[in-house]
């Protein structure tokens, strides 16, 4: 089985799949995330999903500690917590552009 995003997964739109691909790269590559192309099988068939990978030195930030945090890791948080940020917005645009063939 592919290996899933370290962040989300989405749908590849069912036509323009490579403008929707590219798409993507390009606003994740300006957020330092990366993005993958995956066949998953499912019930009727495999199809392709985008993978969606956090920046190497975001993932494995726990953005909800149980304890208390030094102010280092509270940047931390607060650097991951503004990448989802921007990776929301960049899943609105995507979801507004592609909406239609999704």
């Amino acid at each position: 089985m592919a290996r899933l995003g370290t962040y989300t997964t989405y749908d590849c739109p069912t036509a323009r799949e490579e403008e929707a691909r590219e798409f993507l790269q390009a606003e994740f590559l300006k957020i330092g995330g990366a993005v993958r192309t995956v066949s998953n099988p499912h019930d009727f068939g495999s199809y392709p999903s985008f993978e969606i990978d956090y920046p190497a030195h975001l993932e494995d930030i726990d953005t909800e500690p149980i304890d208390e945090v030094s102010e280092e890791e509270q940047e931390q948080i607060d650097s991951k917590e503004l990448w989802h940020e921007q990776a929301q917005a960049i899943e609105r645009a995507y979801s507004e552009k592609f909406s239609e063939v999704l």
